[in-house]
């Protein structure tokens, strides 16, 4: 919900920002090139603003002490909830900006589990610097998610088992999905659709949009 609402924030304040200049007159009377100028760069406050203010809810204070003592604090005040899995495929959706990697994860009972944030970027395999390369550690096939009992953001991913390379890369959510409440909650478990048909739908949306892109890039020729 995070990436619809800096979309929404965007969008509120480039509508009062029109709105507020046609109302002085400004949209009339001021050289369109110095209009369309304080408007590229409102644009730019907004988005850089936007990327603030909504990165800042759902993860772990930035001034919190490193993992382990943190972890140890949390025990020690009952306030660690850890939740086991075990998984045998996954398969990873695209962001589309800075909300954080996203994951289905078939579950040995059945169940889909879907992790989605910017604490996942932990995880990931990093190959272009020398000085934090680092494989891939997640997804895999036991692990342990823990998060704050009350705030409910991740605080660690303990990493068991063999490692799973996602089946493929789905395109991003977009604002579709938002709307029609398509995009799972970090931590949510989906038992009313299979792992299977999921990634069928996510698969089918990339095949019509290759596809939409081709018939574009056909006509437009």
């Amino acid at each position: 919900m995070r990436l619809l609402g800096a979309g929404l924030f965007v969008w509120f304040g480039m509508m009062g920002l029109v709105a507020l200049l046609g109302s002085l007159g400004w949209l009339e009377s001021v050289s369109p090139l110095i209009v369309f100028f304080g408007i590229s760069v409102f644009w730019f406050l907004l988005v850089a603003g936007s990327f603030v203010l909504f990165n800042m809810a759902g993860g772990r204070p930035s001034n919190t002490p490193p993992v382990e003592d943190y972890i140890r604090d949390l025990k020690e005040q009952g306030l660690l909830l850890t939740q086991d899995y075990s998984a045998t495929r996954a398969f990873e959706v695209e962001e589309w900006e800075d909300e954080g990697v996203h994951y289905y994860l078939e579950l040995t009972d059945g169940g889909v589990l879907f992790l989605t944030g910017q604490y996942l970027y932990d995880y990931e395999p990093t190959f272009d610097d020398s000085e934090i390369n680092q494989p891939r550690y997640f997804p895999c096939t036991e692990f342990s998610v823990l998060r704050h009992g009350t705030e409910g953001y991740v605080v660690d991913i303990v990493c068991r088992g063999d490692v799973l390379e996602p089946e493929l890369v789905a395109p991003p959510f977009d604002f579709k999905d938002f709307d029609n409440d398509l995009v799972p909650e970090d931590g949510q478990i989906i038992s009313d659709v299979s792992y299977d048909e999921l990634k069928r739908q996510r698969t089918e949306r990339k095949t019509k949009q290759t596809t939409f892109s081709w018939w574009a890039k056909l006509f437009g020729s």
